[in-house]
């Protein structure tokens, strides 16, 4: 693909953030008398008063995300025993509250989460990732209450354009990192090319994620501009829809070799049945989000066999923990030791959210919330992930901190699936331990 990200786009003027989505949310939540105190303009007296400095944190436990509560209940049990003798900040050392709340898997439940840190918890800074149904409604609690949040875990296109974002008037709050659909695409047209595919069907989910892959300038259907032909039967579909048989049908018809979207594991599951029950049989299925953990890819039996996905971090990436030092590979390994379970991508990246907010922390002159979005503005981490520094890189907003991507495929190993690296074009360091295939026959 020719070098350099697609320009940063702007949302639409009216609507701008839509925070005004939850201003009656944080309303009715924030008690009168601590008001005041949740603003970053005052919130200096009551910062030095108090002896301990707490951090928030809001993750889907339960609900239809609850695949991500493994990752998150493990990142911070193993927080609180890296965090034990505190951080300083300001030349003084407070020891650290982190205060978990529920978002439920529901975007509501998610800002009603947030408010409850800034106004009964009484939080210095909020972190969130849990995919954007989580990552947006609490940024822009923070945006609306002046509290600094730093998220992960979405796209980062989904996280800005969902929000209304501006480049000329940038969140003053709010902080993001992860990759970008620029990484996405990069990573997916990597991996088609390897098969010789040249014609793709779009499916995708009628939200924030939905909107930024559906996107003309940077999502899937950029992919046009490098040669291939995209086929997208309708607009972005609802969440639970059990009948694909439109899409399939269009997809038979237009000579679809790879279907490519994002939505949830189960929507996914219902998608891939209806193709399975049909004639058309393309040679790769490439999905955002649906195969991030191997508990989801393990339902769907034999047919999970084969399908590919973006990786933004795995076990196998160069890089360590700024906290302790440890490799990715060892942070994988005591997950697995702990859980039970594999690793996933999300992994490293909660285990980064902690890495940014102490870096930040670190360098902010105080507790202050000011100084604190001060500290994070000038954030330049060596983290798990690779390097975050938010606006350090060019057409992203100041707001933003991008992680490459590499392209990666489910593969049955050892009589279970394990997800492979099988193309690093996205990023060199990052070596490949598998060789890409079509999907068996008779599995889509």
């Amino acid at each position: 693909m020719p070098a350099g990200p697609p320009r940063v786009p702007d949302a639409p003027s009216l609507d701008r953030r839509r925070l005004l989505r939850w201003a009656g949310t944080a309303a009715v939540a924030a008690p009168a008398a601590g008001l005041l105190a949740a603003c970053g303009g005052s919130s200096s007296s009551a910062s030095s008063a108090r002896k301990v400095l707490r951090i928030g944190y809001v993750l889907p436990r339960t609900g239809t995300l609850d695949a991500y509560s493994a990752v998150d209940s493990f990142i911070v049990t193993r927080m609180r025993r890296l965090l034990t003798d505190g951080i300083k900040v300001g030349g003084r050392t407070y020891p650290v509250e982190i205060l978990v709340r529920d978002s439920q898997s529901d975007r509501h439940r998610a800002g009603i989460a947030t408010t409850d840190l800034i106004y009964k918890d009484h939080v210095d800074l909020v972190l969130v990732g849990g995919t954007s149904d989580t990552a947006i409604p609490v940024a822009d609690q923070c945006e609306i209450n002046q509290v600094p949040c730093i998220s992960s875990v979405a796209p980062w296109q989904s996280w800005w354009n969902g929000r209304g974002g501006n480049v000329d008037m940038p969140f003053h709050w709010t902080y993001h990192f992860y990759t970008g659909l620029e990484d996405i695409v990069s990573a997916y047209v990597a991996m088609w090319r390897q098969l010789g595919i040249t014609k793709v069907g779009l499916v995708y989910t009628a939200d924030d994620d939905g909107g930024a892959f559906a996107n003309q300038d940077f999502g899937i259907p950029s992919v046009q501009n490098f040669g291939f032909r995209v086929t997208s039967p309708r607009e972005g579909f609802d969440t639970g829809t059990t009948d694909f048989g439109a899409y399939a049908s269009a997809f038979d018809s237009a000579g679809v070799e790879a279907v490519v979207g994002v939505m949830p594991t189960a929507d996914f599951d219902a998608f891939q049945r209806t193709i399975r029950n049909g004639t058309f049989t393309p040679k790769a299925m490439t999905f955002s989000k649906a195969l991030d953990f191997q508990e989801d890819v393990r339902t769907f039996g034999s047919n999970g066999d084969g399908l590919t996905t973006e990786i933004g971090w795995s076990p196998s990436h160069p890089y360590r923990s700024s906290l302790d030092n440890r490799a990715a590979k060892d942070l994988a390994t005591d997950f697995i030791g702990s859980t039970g379970r594999v690793w996933t991508p999300v992994l490293g990246f909660v285990n980064a959210l902690f890495e940014v907010a102490v870096k930040a922390l670190g360098g902010a002159e105080s507790l202050e919330r000011e100084a604190i979005v001060a500290a994070i503005r000038e954030v330049d981490a060596q983290t798990i992930v690779g390097p975050v520094a938010f606006g350090s890189q060019p057409n992203v907003p100041k707001n933003v901190a991008q992680i490459a991507a590499v392209g990666g495929q489910w593969a049955q190993a050892d009589n279970d699936l394990k997800l492979q690296i099988v193309n690093n074009s996205g990023n060199s360091r990052v070596p490949t331990d598998g060789q890409l295939r079509q999907l068996p026959a008779g599995t889509s």
